[in-house]
């Protein structure tokens, strides 16, 4: 295959993947079928089949996609000094991707990924194990420096930090998406901040994070 053709095969499988994610946000996985991926590409269905196996194939893609993601998102905040405040823009960071994307809940926790397809249920483990060491070496690096608590468990924080996250997209979900995100963010990250910092005092909150 030439240089061109990978180059061409790399952005369709990105366009795939991507609308994907799209219909799944709005139908589901059930609902994103290969018919409706490739209406939403503008490339028949049989297209579709050149560049992945099936559908299966496409829903690995979008888990990766997300992984990736997340893995962007630590590295858009590497430069911030403070950690205690690094871990307050990864919290806000993964609360706006996932109000922008509305099928990253609907493929995540779907009954199709985490019960009915192992292989699918161990890719998204593979995928998120980069984004929870990330955020664990955050909390190691804080408590180092003196702005998390140096008694506490940095694994058991680290659950506590996404646990947090991943309720609170449930619950935004379970609301039919009405949920203000954003002033469930403010208020959650005061509490966990206050909860892990020596002094129990807070990162000051920038609203307008969540919105970026």
């Amino acid at each position: 295959m030439s240089a061109r053709q990978r180059k061409t095969t790399g952005i369709r499988q990105r366009q795939i993947t991507e609308a994907a994610l799209r219909i799944i946000g709005e139908k589901g996985i059930h609902g994103a079928t290969t018919a409706a991926i490739a209406a939403e590409v503008g490339i028949s269905e049989g297209a579709i089949y050149r560049h992945f196996n099936s559908k299966e194939d496409i829903v690995r893609s979008v888990i990766g996609k997300i992984g990736e993601d997340l893995l962007r998102i630590l590295g858009e905040v590497m430069n911030i000094a403070d950690p205690l405040e690094k871990l307050g823009e990864i919290f806000r960071r993964h609360l706006a991707y996932a109000a922008n994307n509305r099928g990253i809940p609907r493929t995540v926790f779907s009954e199709v990924v985490m019960v009915n397809n192992e292989s699918l249920r161990v890719e998204i483990e593979k995928q998120l194990a980069g984004y929870c060491a990330g955020v664990r070496e955050a909390i190691a690096d804080g408590q180092r420096r003196g702005c998390v608590r140096r008694e506490l468990d940095p694994a058991a924080v680290t659950s506590m930090f996404i646990g947090t996250i991943n309720f609170t997209i449930i619950r935004w979900v379970l609301s039919g998406f009405v949920l203000d995100l954003e002033k469930e963010c403010a208020t959650l990250w005061d509490t966990f901040s206050r909860s892990v910092a020596p002094e129990g005092e807070p990162c000051r909150f920038r609203s307008s994070a969540l919105r970026a």
